[in-house]
Order: C-alpha cells, then sequence, then structure tokens
C-alpha cells in the first residue's frame, strides 16, 4: 500500500508539474534510474530519499504518502488511445525506427500492442494506431 501511494502521488506530481522521470529526478538529485524505480513502485526509498523526492516536488510526506484523492486510481482503467509515435534514426538498420508513446505520461514504449504503458500503468487503447503522428527524433 505504501508503494502504490508513493508512485501514483509522484507520478502524478510529475504530470501536474510538467515534468518527465528524467528532469525530475535531477529536480530530486536522484539518479534517473533510482527515480524510475521509485514511481514505478519497485523498490522502497530510505527517509533520506523521502526528504529528497520532498524538497525536489516542493510538497509535504503526506502529498508523497497519503493516498491519491478519490477517483485518480480509476482513470488508469479507462482505456486511452495510442496517437504519437516518436521515430529516430537508427544507423545501424539504417532506417528509421519508431517507439509507441505513452498518451498518459508521454514517455516511449518499448513494444507495441502492449495492453499497459509499462512505466505509468495506463490502460491502452491501440485502434487507430496505425494513423497515429510520428514525432520525428532531431538529428
Amino acid at each position: 500500500m505504501f508503494l502504490d501511494n508513493l508512485s501514483t502521488n509522484v507520478r502524478q506530481l510529475c504530470r501536474d508539474q510538467h515534468l518527465s522521470y528524467e528532469a525530475a529526478s535531477e529536480e530530486c538529485n536522484l539518479s534517473s534510474r533510482y527515480f524510475g524505480d521509485i514511481a514505478r513502485g519497485k523498490t522502497a526509498p530510505t527517509i533520506l530519499t523521502l526528504e529528497k523526492l520532498c524538497i525536489g516536488f516542493k510538497t509535504t510526506p503526506n502529498g508523497l504518502l497519503l493516498p491519491a484523492p478519490a477517483g485518480e486510481e480509476g482513470t488508469y482503467r479507462t482505456p486511452m488511445p495510442v496517437k504519437e509515435v516518436f521515430c529516430m534514426y537508427d544507423s545501424n538498420l539504417r532506417s528509421l525506427t519508431g517507439f509507441p508513446v505513452c498518451p498518459r505520461c508521454k514517455i516511449t514504449m518499448e513494444r507495441e500492442w502492449q495492453a499497459f504503458c509499462d512505466r505509468c500503468g495506463q490502460c491502452l487503447n491501440w485502434k487507430g494506431y496505425t494513423k497515429a503522428t510520428i514525432i520525428r527524433a532531431k538529428e
């Protein structure tokens, strides 16, 4: 329960403050990998880390540890359509490689056609994905 509340609140704070996991990890003075594990609920942070999260997000421990407001968790169960693909040039293959973008957290996903985003847990709808908007990486 503790890790679920923390990860839900960390993801919500990132969305509210328009921060990527990498930008949020810098604000909190944590490694991006460790921050991502906290946001996904895969690791229990120390008290020192909780303090860094509070300072980085400018919130209180209650803002991190208490359950999210009613209704927030249910929105993850409603499927959101995947409408964007992030493309970048792969010099080894000499072609473009595309990665779907989660409609909730806006982070690229590793695979297509998965039921849920592996980062934020959002339920995904792939209907109409073939008409997704292509976002190209700067070369």
